[in-house]
């Protein structure tokens, strides 16, 4: 249920910008993959570095592709962000839309589905909730303040990220105590694990 209102709520994102605001539709389109290829990029040179079993010459190539593309995406944002008519507050509508989308997803986990611990479906709520009202009043007022929008939308992105973290392990008895935990999340969004597997993933 929550990820069909979350999925209706991204329809209606989609079809006002492309009726309302073409020029963030069309720019979305780039300016996503382009986004996304960058903290992507980090995390496979990461895995490259620290992999034991692949070979020097091998790693070096895939480190250096990688590199390129991601430093390519750096570049290709800064240039896009660098024409006049493109001012700061389209770093705003890109940052505040996911964000939104993001709050909805953790308000309404916490207050649609029972199986998670009060406290932390409480907390999803709050963060969801201030996330969904300032995304939206970051939007309405992007053209002020850039960087107080810009660090309050980061402060909930990782709210939302901590807590959400939290909710999924508290259905599993887990806490969020050690940076290990972190990882455990991404396996608890894996829907053919088992129970089991994360608790042998725990110890």
């Amino acid at each position: 249920m929550v990820n069909n209102i979350v999925g209706i709520a991204l329809v209606i994102v989609i079809f006002a910008q492309l009726f309302f605001f073409r020029l963030i539709a069309i720019m979305s389109i780039i300016v996503y993959p382009m986004a996304l290829l960058i903290p992507s990029g980090v995390y496979m040179i990461y895995r490259y570095i620290i992999d034991p079993k692949e070979a020097l010459i091998a790693k070096i190539i895939k480190i250096a592709f990688t590199a390129g593309y991601t430093i390519f995406s750096i570049l290709f944002l800064n240039m896009l962000f660098s024409y006049p008519h493109i001012t700061l507050s389209y770093i705003i509508y890109f940052l505040s839309i996911p964000i939104f989308l993001i709050g909805l997803a953790g308000f309404l986990k916490g207050l649609i589905i029972n199986v998670y611990s009060e406290l932390f479906r409480g907390l999803n709520i709050l963060v969801g909730m201030f996330t969904i009202i300032y995304t939206t009043i970051a939007i309405v007022f992007a053209d002020f303040n850039f960087v107080f929008h810009l660090v309050v939308l980061l402060v909930a992105l990782s709210l939302n990220g901590i807590v959400r973290s939290a909710l999924y392990l508290s259905e599993y008895g887990l806490s969020l105590n050690k940076m290990k935990s972190f990882k455990i999340v991404f396996y608890i969004l894996d829907s053919g694990l088992t129970i089991s597997h994360l608790e042998e993933s725990q110890f």
